[in-house]
């Protein structure tokens, strides 16, 4: 008999099952080295190479300089598990930085997909070994206990509703020295400053016919209060129409959740708050190809300096731990 908690898992799967195949039917190549422009994603950082590595690529750097500065193993390369690996483009540029991972997610298309741009990998035979596992992060049995050198969740960790039995789960799986790395949204952080804001810069690149969508100036201030509050809701994925979810557990756990269950069993080595609004930008981005590069870099950076003013407030952090009873 199939359970709710059964029924849920399924959702997530087949959600993330239909997006793949949507997505590498339309010209998606999940790689941050050999991924091509795209024009099917009308505002993702996946539309265009630049952006990918001004997004994707550098939480790449930042992850891969977390194992490779925290992790020593004595018997070869790092052994990473990453949570969530979905297509696979993370998992493979570790493994071509000399980390052995192995890549698990829920989704079976994802999985499939991750195999076959692996097997299609021109720098493959200099990577590391790779593989990738399709099941249920907290029952797979092709995941020993006390293996890996690092776990890594790259925007995975916000899908548990459980963060408690998870990062147990995760402490498990590590060495007695190993490291947990996590990358993640935090939703509720989100400000109403933040929906102003973003607001603010997409009505002034649609006044410039800038921006993949129509943001008018609001013709009144009840219209500008409505507008504020739709991306608000928006941003926080909270709309009443769930639009920006991408499935059912997208928006399980914050930061209220997350990074008290995370210093709670590890010690924390680093941390980071990272940014707030371009990734709300730049895929959306319709100047001309140099220009658009160009904002994005600056957008990029403009971010990143009203985080640290904290003018914003960053909806992004970096963690990296281990485990305290070691």
């Amino acid at each position: 008999m199939q359970t709710e908690s059964d029924a849920t898992l399924a959702a997530e799967a087949h959600a993330f099952d239909r997006q793949i195949e949507e997505r590498v039917a339309h010209g998606h190549i999940p790689d941050l080295r050999t991924c091509r422009p795209c024009d099917w994603f009308y505002n993702n950082p996946w539309r265009r190479p630049a952006y990918v590595q001004l997004d994707f690529g550098e939480q790449f750097e930042l992850i891969n300089a977390a194992i490779h500065e925290h992790t020593h193993p004595a018997d070869g390369p790092p052994k990473v598990l990453e949570v969530g690996c979905g297509p696979g483009y993370l998992s493979l540029e570790l493994a071509r930085a000399g980390s052995e991972v192995t890549g698990l997610d829920l989704s079976p298309k994802c999985v499939q997909i991750a195999e076959r741009f692996a097997a299609e990998d021109p720098f493959a035979s200099s990577r590391a070994p790779l593989h990738y596992v399709a099941g249920d992060f907290q029952q797979s049995p092709a995941m020993p206990e006390d293996w890996f050198d690092a776990v890594v969740f790259l925007g995975a960790l916000h899908h548990f509703p459980d963060q408690s039995a998870t990062l147990d789960r995760a402490a498990r799986l590590l060495k007695h020295d190993g490291i947990i790395v996590a990358h993640e949204p935090v939703r509720d952080r989100v400000t109403r400053g933040n929906a102003v804001f973003v607001h603010l810069l997409r009505v002034l690149c649609s006044a410039q016919k800038g921006f993949y969508k129509d943001y008018p100036v609001p013709a009144d201030a009840a219209t500008r209060e409505r507008e504020f509050e739709r991306l608000f809701a928006e941003m926080r994925y909270e709309s009443d129409d769930g639009g920006n979810l991408q499935s059912v557990n997208d928006n399980e756990a914050g930061y209220a959740e997350m990074y008290p269950a995370l210093t709670a069993r590890f010690e924390q080595l680093s941390f980071d708050w990272r940014y707030a609004f371009f990734h709300e930008l730049i895929g959306g981005l319709r100047f001309d190809e140099q220009l658009n590069e160009s904002l994005a870099h600056y957008l990029r950076e403009i971010d990143r300096e009203l985080c640290r003013l904290e003018v914003l407030s960053a909806t992004e952090f970096f963690f990296v731990g281990r485990h305290k009873s070691h």
